[in-house]
């Protein structure tokens, strides 16, 4: 359920704004919070606060005309805390001046682009990394296919569907983009000036319970053997299927376009724009925010010129040794196959969210710090790092709106100093804020600094808190969907609980299951 708020506050009573200043920011943080009101002493991550969040709300304050980032919101908790920051700042916020169009290309690449492409870029150097390992590999890694039960009483409308698409599309640059790796001088994304993404209908009226499911596993499967050419626009295509109670809406993109926050927003975008339309109402026009997708690409340019980000992340390399999982915990001896399986967590929520409050951090560095705990247990390491997936949004106003590919894996240090689980999770909080600053540092220029042959990161921790899901729309327990990406391991926050996902080749069913309990165990 979501949080109302009134038993997450650490000071018990709500305290009022007592200046224009805690009054200003009291409300960008109830806004962004999605709360009847904040008190000055609430404390961020108490009250539903997280990285996306906090982005927002960055972008709001700085918006305003204060110098703030995500870091300081990280640290300094609290509507008082902030407040006080802010007045020990002379300077006021830099606006923000988003990319302009062909900014980032040559004059030359510029005079190829053909007419109808209203902007060309080069691309991020993980969605680099994801295009390599869609081309190269046995299976559609970084394709996905995810379906979503609409609720909806009123008898689908397929014309409704297909003029949503082109609504939604006409609004966000990233579901208007195509890849070219070798007209111009290096591989750029083409934002094309009008896209329509192909709409499927499949009628599964008449079936029974077994039958409807069969065909959704069907449909995935379809799907999952038909990965996106890169050339195409857009790297979308939606299906509908349809059954006697209700409708899937079914989305298969190429992840170089999207994440999950992304692909959520453009879901609830459909079902709001399909509502409207099949009602004979005009969708509302969609605000355009002032940042863009080019701002990332030009934010990730930088950080691979800046010093800073580079001695950050040659200090993490030097000092700490990959994390390898157990060679000898593969099964050679069967076909490898991918598959998943649940570490249940949901009886344990109160307690853990508690430990977070205690400890002035976050159920995320909770989890995280669980997630280091058993890891630690499989390797004689002194100190390591394992991947952790972070959000490189821009924290400007109106970046939780943008769609695309803001994500980036990097190392997070573990050492083991740490001798209570406070302790534990306080310094996996203190490494989660040391990095946020050097995130837009792409994981391939880490690898470089490494200078390591093979992979830097073999398992990755990704959190994952979508609450921009309406459940009053969207059935969220009736989904389906499938993805896959080539880390060895993955460790997704779902369902209530951790999802393993994992091959046998580098896990036996067995061997993952010890490693479930181990999880179990430390929460």
């Amino acid at each position: 359920p979501a949080p109302d708020g009134t038993h997450l506050r650490t000071a018990g009573e709500y305290v009022a704004p007592r200046t224009p200043l805690e009054q200003q920011l009291a409300l960008v943080w109830a806004q962004v919070l999605d709360l009847p009101q904040a008190g000055v002493e609430d404390s961020f991550f108490d009250v539903g606060g997280d990285s996306i969040r906090a982005i927002a709300l960055v972008g709001a304050v700085r918006a305003a005309g204060h110098d703030v980032s995500v870091t300081d919101v990280f640290e300094r908790r609290t509507v008082a805390e902030l407040a006080e920051l802010i007045g020990s700042r002379t300077a006021p916020a830099e606006p923000h001046q988003a990319t302009a169009p062909f900014a980032l290309v040559g004059a030359a690449d510029r005079r190829r682009v053909p007419d109808g492409v209203v902007d060309v870029y080069p691309l991020l150097q993980a969605q680099a990394g994801m295009l390599f390992e869609l081309e190269a590999g046995d299976s559609p890694h970084y394709h996905s296919t995810g379906g979503y039960k609409v609720i909806d009483d009123a008898p689908f409308d397929v014309e409704a569907l297909r003029a949503a698409v082109r609504t939604v599309c006409a609004r966000h640059e990233a579901l208007r983009t195509s890849f070219d790796l070798s007209t111009y001088s290096i591989p750029l994304q083409l934002v094309h000036e009008k896209a329509e993404a192909p709409v499927s209908v499949q009628d599964l009226r008449g079936l029974d319970a077994e039958a409807v499911d069969a065909a959704l596993r069907d449909h995935v499967a379809r799907e999952q053997s038909r990965p996106i050419d890169p050339a195409a626009v857009p790297q979308l295509r939606i299906g509908a299927l349809v059954a006697d109670d209700g409708w899937w809406l079914a989305l298969s993109r190429s992840h170089m376009i999207t994440e999950g926050w992304s692909q959520h927003e453009m879901l609830m975008d459909l079902v709001e724009c399909y509502r409207a339309l099949r009602d004979g109402v005009t969708p509302a026009p969609a605000e355009t925010p002032g940042v863009r997708f080019a701002d990332s690409v030009a934010a990730e340019l930088a950080a691979l010129e800046s010093p800073q980000h580079r001695a950050f992340w040659q200090a993490v390399v030097d000092d700490r040794a990959p994390f390898r999982l157990p060679a000898s915990w593969g099964d050679q001896t069967v076909a490898d196959e991918a598959y998943q399986l649940t570490v249940p967590a949901m009886d344990l929520e109160a307690p853990l969210r508690a430990l977070a409050m205690s400890s002035r951090t976050s159920v995320k560095s909770v989890l995280l710090a669980a997630h280091l705990k058993v890891l630690s247990q499989l390797t004689n390491e002194p100190a390591f790092h394992a991947g952790l997936v972070c959000d490189t949004r821009l924290e400007v106003l109106g970046a939780d709106r943008v769609h695309g590919m803001f994500l980036n894996t990097l190392p997070i240090p573990y050492d083991r100093t740490a001798r209570t689980w406070r302790q534990l999770v306080r310094a996996v909080f203190d490494a989660e804020v040391a990095l946020w600053p050097h995130r837009r540092y792409p994981l391939a220029g880490v690898a470089r600094l490494a200078g390591g042959s093979g992979r830097l990161v073999d398992v990755i921790f990704n959190y994952q808190d979508f609450h921009n899901l309406d459940a009053e729309q969207i059935d969220l327990a009736a989904g389906f969907g499938s993805g896959t990406n080539e880390f060895a391991l993955t460790v997704t926050t779902s369902n209530g609980g951790l999802t393993l996902k994992t091959r046998t080749s580098v896990l036996s069913r067995g061997h993952a299951e010890r490693l479930a309990s181990m999880y179990r165990l430390v929460l």
